[in-house]
C-alpha cells in the first residue's frame, strides 16, 4: 500500500493522497514578479502602518450592506486587498514609465486600459479636477478678491 501511495505522488495517479492537497498556488496576473516596495502585503501587517483606509473602508461597506461597525479583522482582510491591488497598479505604471523615469497620469490609463468602469471612472476624476482648477482661476480674479485690493464693498 505505501508503494502504491509512493508511486502515485511521483507524478500521477491519484490526487487525493494525503501529500497532495489539490490547492493551486496563486498565480500574479501581472507576468513577471517585481520587486515590492516597503509597506507592500509582503511584510507582516505589524510591521507597516495599521488600517490606513480603515475608516473609509467602513464607511464604504456600511454603503454596500455591511454591518454599521465591521469587525477590524474583516476591515484589516479588505484592506490588505486594497493595498495590494494599488501597489500592483503602482508598479504596473512605473514598468510603464520605465524609460522616460517619471510616472505619470498616462501611464496610470494605460494600465487600467482594459478596465472601461476604471478607465471611465479616472476619466471623469480628472475632468472633475481641472473643472475645480478652472473654477479656483475664475475665482481668484483680482476684481472679485477683497484681500488684494481689488473692488471692496461694491453694493450688489
Amino acid at each position: 500500500m505505501d508503494q502504491q501511495q509512493d508511486a502515485s505522488n511521483q507524478g500521477g495517479g491519484n490526487f487525493s493522497t494525503s501529500n497532495h492537497t489539490g490547492v493551486v498556488p496563486p498565480v500574479r496576473r501581472t507576468g513577471a514578479p517585481l520587486g515590492r516596495p516597503p509597506g507592500s502585503t509582503n511584510e507582516p501587517r505589524n510591521k507597516r502602518k495599521k488600517y490606513v483606509f480603515a475608516k473609509e473602508l467602513k464607511q464604504l461597506m456600511y454603503g454596500f450592506g455591511d454591518v454599521p461597525n465591521p469587525s477590524n479583522d474583516a476591515v484589516g482582510v479588505l484592506e490588505d486587498m486594497l493595498i495590494e491591488y494599488l501597489t500592483d497598479t503602482c508598479i504596473q505604471a512605473a514598468a510603464v514609465a520605465e524609460k522616460r523615469g517619471k510616472v505619470n497620469v498616462e501611464d496610470f490609463k494605460f494600465v487600467l486600459r482594459k478596465d472601461a468602469k476604471k478607465r471611465a471612472r479616472v476619466e471623469e476624476l480628472l475632468y472633475m479636477n481641472e473643472d475645480i482648477r478652472r473654477a479656483k482661476k475664475i475665482a481668484d480674479i483680482p476684481e472679485l478678491d477683497n484681500s488684494k485690493g481689488g473692488a471692496k464693498d461694491v453694493p450688489l
